[in-house]
């Protein structure tokens, strides 16, 4: 087991995909005390030990690919990065089940059992980087959710170290959880590292489909996909994946060099199965495409996309920060929601293109995300207001924001209820009483003091940064770019 006091490090964990400015720290102390990188579970029950010991808070981190602060320390304490612990324990064939720790990637799981033969059903589409107690940490729904499900429904079994130092696990390893009490897989998956640190992670797999197929289609504008996922959603075509793109993200793609299609907006399907089934889904995706006025675009095209899946924000090689926006909507609200979103990227003064993708036939995911200068403090952080807004739509429109980390901690009771709300504050209580586990996350939006946020404190706070915003100049980020596109 590794330590580091080190100042530089430590200072690097004091963020994720969306770095804080450094004024932030009048409220919260993002530098941890020490960073320890355990290799066994035996390891994490020590520092679980320590912390209970010298009352520390704990920060359990994956590889900080996402951008709500769920892995950035409010109290200092000890972060707890789990990437050394990157072993797969074992492929079970005879049960189509694979054991690994925690801390190693999807994408390196995937590629050792792509390598025997078989496939994970769903995955993030930060897969290369994100770790898988990451991920199963925030709930995701990701690649492979429209056919298979989502991170929590492939998952079989969890071995977490709770914060009083005791180890369980959470299911049956080779059964469903149906009749044996409440599922406790479900109480971890997308409790963003608040009560337990997980040690082993035991997943559903599958054989590699005989055919895998990616067909790409383009519309003159995104809300002619509408009637199309309406109509998809009730066919018997079932793709594992269906992702979308607006013409604003291809236009900074090729204004960065990158290869990209000059269409108002695209779709892309995985379709899986034999051959017979996915020629027969293809028919009929075709037929259903064309119907909402689409046009199927070549091979070549479908192909590119699909191995771009994973970099959606390949932008960031402009030098600026991309910080993203989700929400989950309804289907039927999908035309409403992007009038709401492009009124506010416009009052906002913002650049903001917009990807999605289907998470399951009634949901979108809708993932705006916009360009600002890290180093400009008032415009970066009055930007966060879009998030605030963006969330505010959804909730209009029978959906909600993705996550809840720090800044949307004030979410929960709108998510699940007051009294829904409170009870998962007591679990909190009664699962960690030592109040150690990641603490101001989730339940509440911790400060260094020891004092909670508000949640209509909070809320009135992320309003004000997008008021802010409002009477700013006109963000510029990328005109010169794509200004050099156009000649």
């Amino acid at each position: 087991m590794e330590t580091s006091n080190d100042k530089l490090e430590r200072r690097l964990y004091s963020h994720d995909l969306a770095p804080l400015p450094k004024e932030m720290d009048l409220i919260f102390k993002t530098m941890p005390d020490s960073v320890v990188r355990p290799q066994y579970t035996q390891d994490v029950i020590q520092i679980v030990r320590k912390a209970i010991s010298t009352n520390k808070p704990i920060v359990p981190r994956g590889s900080g690919t996402w951008g709500l602060g769920g892995s950035v320390p409010v109290k200092g304490g000890i972060v707890v990065d789990m990437t050394a612990m990157n072993k797969i324990i074992s492929i079970d064939d005879q049960n189509l089940i694979v054991t690994a720790q925690p801390g190693i990637t999807w994408k390196a799981l995937a590629d050792a059992l792509d390598a025997k033969g078989y496939f994970l059903p769903c995955y993030p589409s930060s897969s290369p980087a994100a770790t898988l107690g990451g991920w199963i940490g925030t709930g995701g729904t990701g690649i492979g959710a429209y056919k298979y499900g989502s991170a929590g429904d492939i998952v079989r079994d969890l071995e977490v170290v709770l914060p009083t130092g005791k180890v369980i696990h959470t299911g049956d390893k080779y059964v469903p959880q149906n009749g044996g009490g409440p599922n406790l897989n479900w109480l971890f998956v997308g409790s963003e590292g608040t009560l337990g640190i997980v040690t082993e992670v035991t997943m559903t797999i599958l054989p590699k489909p005989e055919e895998f197929r990616p067909v790409s289609y383009s519309f003159a504008d995104l809300k002619m996909l509408t009637p199309a996922l309406k109509r998809l959603a009730r066919s018997g075509v079932a793709p594992m994946h269906i992702m979308f793109s607006d013409k604003a993200h291809f236009d900074y793609l090729r204004a960065i060099g990158k290869h990209a299609p000059e269409v108002g907006a695209l779709v892309t399907c995985a379709l899986t199965g034999t051959k017979a089934s996915v020629d027969m889904e293809e028919k009929a995706l075709d037929e259903i495409m064309a119907g909402a006025g689409a046009k199927k675009e070549p091979k070549e095209l479908a192909d590119h996309e699909w191995a771009e899946r994973n970099y959606e924000f390949r932008l960031r090689e402009m030098g600026v920060g991309a910080i993203p926006g989700e929400i989950l909507i309804p289907i039927n609200r999908f035309d409403a929601v992007l009038d709401g979103t492009r009124k506010i990227i416009q009052q906002l003064k913002l650049k903001a293109p917009m990807i999605g993708t289907v998470a399951d036939q009634n949901t979108v995911m809708l993932m705006p995300y916009y360009l600002t200068d890290e180093h400009k403090l008032v415009a970066s952080t009055a930007a966060m207001g879009f998030a605030k807004r963006l969330g505010d739509l959804a909730f209009e429109n029978g959906g909600r924001p993705v996550g809840l980390g720090i800044f949307f901690a004030g979410n929960l009771a709108k998510y699940r209820g007051k009294e829904g709300a409170g009870l998962i504050r007591d679990i909190k209580k009664v699962i960690d009483p030592y109040e150690i586990m990641n603490p101001g996350k989730m339940v509440e939006t911790g400060t260094r003091y020891g004092i909670s946020i508000p949640a209509f404190l909070m809320n009135f706070g992320m309003h004000m940064m997008g008021s802010v915003k409002r009477i700013l100049p006109r963000d510029k980020i990328g005109e010169k770019e794509i200004a050099k596109l156009k000649k």
